[in-house]
């Protein structure tokens, strides 16, 4: 895509997302069949898609990857959990993701991807954690090696300046996130989700769930 192409298209992410932030505060948002209404900050920890020196490589900065991938096909993944080793299911859900978007027909339609672990208690300004998660999910990567799928950090909760009591962040409840989902795929085109699936710690996604996005991709972008 040109440049003045994916300016076009930020500006229109931009404004759908700007359109939707009243929206934020609703307890429930963007459950499925209904639209993203803001975006998602997060500090990018691995970036495949480009090269280090292409200024589009954001990692080691906040980026909003929803108005990233604009109004293109996307499956955002949410996990509280950083695996400790490729063996868990986390790595087996993002080398599908990356499968997915090495399909033929899936990259002409300019499929993408991002996983964002939600593994801070508070503000990635604030955190004091926020190096040590760093360094686990950099070592998770570094014996994943993921091709196309952004790996971000964010964080589950953040306590507002002068307060004590720890709230759920708007673009957390936006995705459809509860307290009781460890992990969480949203299948989203233009804004819309086509589905949502959620999963809690002691049930993570199996390979039938696995086939069921996949199943569902094909269906939304239709792969013969």
């Amino acid at each position: 895509m040109s440049i003045v192409r994916r300016a076009f298209w930020a500006a229109l992410a931009g404004l759908a997302l700007a359109v939707g932030l009243m929206a934020q505060d609703k307890k429930d948002a963007a459950p499925a069949g209904e639209e993203i209404t803001g975006g998602f900050r997060a500090y990018i920890v691995a970036e495949p898609r480009f090269g280090k020196d292409d200024v589009r490589n954001r990692t080691g900065k906040m980026q909003d990857l929803v108005t990233d991938h604009a109004l293109e096909p996307t499956i955002a993944v949410f996990s509280r959990t950083i695996p400790a080793d490729i063996v868990q299911p986390m790595a087996f859900v993002i080398k599908k993701l990356d499968a997915l978007q090495e399909v033929k027909e899936y990259k002409a339609k300019r499929l993408g991807a991002f996983v964002v672990f939600l593994a801070l208690k508070d503000e990635f300004r604030k955190d004091e954690t926020r190096d040590a998660r760093i360094r686990e999910i950099e070592q998770f990567v570094s014996q994943l090696m993921p091709k196309h799928t952004t790996i971000g950090l964010a964080e589950a909760t953040e306590t507002p300046d002068g307060t004590n009591t720890p709230l759920v962040p708007a673009q957390v409840q936006a995705m459809g996130i509860g307290p009781e989902d460890d992990l969480v795929i949203v299948f989203y085109d233009k804004f819309h989700v086509i589905k949502r699936w959620k999963f809690a710690a002691s049930k993570p996604p199996t390979e039938e769930d696995l086939k069921a996005l996949e199943a569902e991709v094909a269906k939304t972008l239709g792969k013969k």
